[in-house]
């Protein structure tokens, strides 16, 4: 009982505090506000509100019409703030009902104040099905992504037009900013998805329209008589409209005010006061009006449900699907089919071939719904064909190894050094064991050895090694004098089995892996399997006249593939091609640095895709289960 009255009485003091904090956010900004009032009044002084009256009445109607033509520009900018952010988070919602919410939450948000809270509200009205939380983060990125933009938008205004003040600050706030795309191609890996080149590029260029368009429609409604010019009053604007925007007061009321009287070169302020008034009318009280309206009203039946994440069909029998277990790879559906992927930081990489009912131009409108490219690796040529006739650039890039089991000839002639090296392996007294009872601080201790030798494990569309990983596998593992040695593993279905592991310590008989390869074909021999692939090889090991970007692939990932490729041609293999390809030449070279990093930086393995999150919403490739 003690005990209940104690956690009563914690939750009673919880529920306060977060009270407390409430009103704290509502009343400081009101405290604010009534602070810049009182300095406008001060300000403003014995000043002759009849004056205001007549100047407001004397706006003529093509003023209203320009200005409200530029406030309909600005809140078009707004409404897409909202879908590129929607594409980021990777909803699935369609742009339109986006950019509505968008429109809807930014016009009410603004005039009342509260943004975060308010905006929040209108957008889980909005967005009906969506999580609370997804409509707080979409809220606090559109006015973090709005107030970044607006800093670079008056740096560069500031710098670009003469006779302006903060010319050094805006030139180092422009530096900050390249530095900031440039974290944005690197995309790090942090708590939440870093925005890509593609996101803040965007979200800069609408916030440009957005700043532009709202001064360009307080200028409309300027007296004549002012005689000012849109150069002269667009800095003084954007000035004043970030001052509002610190103070976190209903439409930057007070703050906005005082700034701009301060920087505008006018003697009388009545003018300006009395064009003040009728923008906060065009922009902010009509759009508020509409915008409640809508919101009342609620979002049309067709959008409740948001995009549809189709069911992908039974995927046909590849191996190497056995990579999804890693975690960095999810089946992506595209249409009635689908693909393997992962994603980097501008590129959705689909891995393989896809299955059936999966287009290219399917992949491409995923990509674009994430706000990256499209990007094909390791597909076969009937997939880079059909990439090509879609636009891309194919690149051939590498060659799989691959046997048929069924009519595996030991005997034959271009075996001959796979049979010396057999025989070597067995005079040494090397023996293969295959098994689910393994010695795993054994091979625990050859991985780590071997990671150590080659740079650490590799990752993406090469397996690392972890025993929940490899205890999915067939594994075969080397024996030599009652010691483990080395092993390899294989991911498995009936009709086809997929190296993916090879393993050893500092020193072994000579023979020894290919011991474990031929070991691992008999068995598929004799339990029926179609197709034993021995993964693949780098395009520039097999000569010079690779491709510039498959040598490029190579050079970053540190991997020339020269001593895998005689290692697997010991088994006379069939060599099947694979291509890269992605949708603008001129990506190539970035696509071959997104596929290095994915390889040589996985994240771990017992990870839940935190990596591509920047909104803890689950997106569509989670929901697939």
């Amino acid at each position: 009982m003690v005990d209940l009255l104690s956690n009563r009485a914690d939750a009673a003091i919880w529920v306060q505090g977060q009270w407390l904090r409430l009103m704290l956010r509502a009343v400081v900004p009101l405290l604010i506000a009534a602070v810049f009032l009182a300095l406008l009044s001060a300000r403003l002084g014995a000043m002759d509100t009849a004056a205001v009256a007549q100047a407001l009445s004397g706006v003529a109607p093509r003023q209203w019409a320009g200005a409200l033509l530029m406030t309909a520009i600005s809140f078009w900018a707004v409404g897409h703030y909202d879908a590129v952010l929607h594409r980021h988070f990777a909803t699935g919602l369609p742009d339109a009902t986006t950019r509505r919410a968008g429109i809807c939450a930014i016009a009410v948000s603004q005039t009342l104040g509260l943004g975060i809270i308010t905006g929040a509200i209108i957008r889980r009205r909005m967005l009906p099905g969506q999580p609370l939380g997804l409509a707080v983060q979409l809220t606090a990125a559109v006015a973090l992504s709005f107030l970044a933009g607006w800093v670079v938008v008056t740096s560069v205004v500031l710098l670009i037009l003469p006779e302006t003040p903060f010319k050094p600050l805006a030139m180092a706030v422009l530096a900050v900013t390249l530095g900031l795309f440039a974290l944005a191609m690197i995309a790090p890996r942090w708590g939440f998805r870093w925005p890509n080149s593609f996101t803040l590029g965007r979200l800069i260029a609408l916030c440009a329209v957005d700043t532009l368009a709202a001064g360009a429609a307080f200028y409309l409604l300027c007296p004549d008589s002012l005689l000012l010019t849109f150069p002269t009053v667009l800095p003084a604007f954007l000035l004043a409209l970030g001052a509002g925007l610190a103070t976190g007061t209903p439409g930057g009321l007070g703050a906005f005010e005082v700034t701009l009287l301060a920087l505008a070169p006018i003697a009388d302020p009545g003018p300006l006061l009395a064009a003040i008034l009728a923008w906060r009318l065009t922009y902010y009280a009509l759009p508020a009006l509409l915008g409640a309206a809508v919101a009342i009203k609620g979002p049309q039946l067709t959008e409740c449900a948001g995009r549809a994440v189709p069911c992908p069909p039974p995927v046909p029998a590849r191996a190497e699907l056995g990579l999804q277990a890693q975690g960095t790879l999810t089946r992506q559906a595209v249409g009635e089919g689908s693909w393997l992927a992962g994603r980097s930081g501008h590129f959705l990489i689909a891995l393989l071939d896809p299955t059936p009912g999966a287009t290219v131009q399917g992949l491409m409108a995923a990509a674009k719904a994430e706000s990256r490219l499209p990007l094909l690796y390791k597909c076969s040529a009937r997939t880079a064909v059909a990439a090509k006739a879609a636009g891309f650039c194919p690149v051939l890039i590498a060659r799989e190894a691959w046997l048929s089991p069924q009519t595996y000839d030991l005997a034959a002639a271009s075996r001959a050094g796979l049979r010396r090296k057999l025989r070597r392996a067995a005079a040494a007294g090397v023996t293969i064991q295959h098994g689910t009872n393994l010695p795993w601080p054994q091979l625990d201790r050859i991985a780590a050895i071997w990671a150590a030798a080659h740079g650490g494990e590799r990752g993406f569309s090469m397996g690392r090694y972890s025993r929940d990983y490899v205890a999915r596998q067939r594994v075969y593992v080397a024996w030599h004098l009652g010691q483990p040695v080395a092993f390899a593993s294989f991911h498995q279905t009936e009709q086809e089995w997929a190296l993916d592991l090879m393993r050893h310590g500092g020193s072994l008989p000579d023979g020894t892996m290919h011991s474990l390869i031929q070991a691992a074909v008999e068995d598929a021999t004799r339990e029926g399997v179609r197709r034993l692939s021995l993964a693949a090889v780098p395009e520039a090991a097999f000569g010079k006249s690779a491709h510039s970007h498959a040598r490029l692939l190579r050079t970053l990932t540190r991997d020339d593939g020269a001593g895998l490729a005689r290692f697997k041609s010991a088994f006379a293999p069939r060599w099947q091609p694979l291509y890269m390809a992605t949708s603008h030449r001129a990506a190539l070279p970035f696509a071959a640095a997104a596929i290095a990093r994915v390889i040589l930086h996985p994240p771990p393995i017992e990870q839940d895709h935190a990596d591509y999150e920047f909104a803890s919403a689950l997106h569509p490739w989670h929901r697939q289960g």
